[in-house]
């Protein structure tokens, strides 16, 4: 269960690392969202890192993209990123998590997708 001392360090570390990212909080889920260019496609990407109150931080956030890319998502409607990590609940922090999405999209970002034209 989220503690309050826990939020404001995880909220006090996304701003020196990733301060382009703004936080939310919705009823139990709350997180993270912004937006990060590929480098190959110069395509801009929302990513949403998001947790439940109630769960964090027993399991990671999930990892929401838009466009999507590549094909490691699971989920019935609103999926979420699947990319393999280590997960340890006393070291383990949304920025680890930001920083998993980065690599992932450098990894297929400018993939062909078979749903778009290559004229695009």
């Amino acid at each position: 269960m989220l503690t309050e001392n826990r939020w404001e360090k995880e909220q006090q570390l996304m701003q020196s690392v990733f301060p382009e990212f703004t936080v939310f909080v919705k009823d139990s889920r709350f997180g993270f969202e912004g937006y990060l260019r590929g480098q190959r496609s110069g395509r801009i990407y929302h990513v949403v890192i998001e947790a439940d109150r109630s769960t964090y931080p027993q399991y990671p956030p999930d990892v929401h993209m838009d466009p999507k890319l590549g094909h490691h998502w699971y989920g019935a409607g609103e999926q979420r990123l699947c990319v393999v990590r280590d997960w340890h609940a006393a070291r383990s922090t949304f920025a680890n998590t930001l920083l998993t999405a980065i690599k992932y999209l450098s990894e297929h970002d400018g993939e062909l997708d078979p749903f778009r034209s290559r004229w695009e």
